[in-house]
């Protein structure tokens, strides 16, 4: 079951639709998270998932970090955050490449 909030101790479903007039808070009680909505999206409201148990300050960073206007932050993240790990790889498998080569000389 789904619960649109209209209030919470923290005032945060009011301050999350001053991100955006059209988002609001629902309350998934089955997978026991809150979600994002937006009533002025086409087709499906939903927008996201609140990844933390309560909500509170950090759910109006999280919002806002995930707002479409910083798509192109987010990419760039992703992109950098993949090649680190590429990298991180790469290296490793060298080391793992030489190490044998070593140890196939000492024999």
């Amino acid at each position: 079951m789904k619960i649109k909030l209209t209030g919470d101790v923290y005032n945060i479903s009011n301050r999350i639709k001053e991100i955006d007039k059209g988002y609001y808070v629902v309350y998934d009680t089955s997978k026991s998270k809150f979600e994002i909505h937006n009533s002025c999206q086409i087709g499906s409201s939903y927008c996201l998932t609140i990844p933390f148990d309560s909500l509170d300050c950090r759910s109006l960073d999280y919002v806002n970090q995930t707002r479409s206007e910083n798509i192109e932050k987010i990419l760039n993240r992703i992109d950098n955050e993949n090649k680190l790990i590429e990298s991180r790889e790469k290296s490793s498998a060298l080391n793992q490449v030489c190490e044998s080569i070593e140890r196939k000389e000492r024999e």
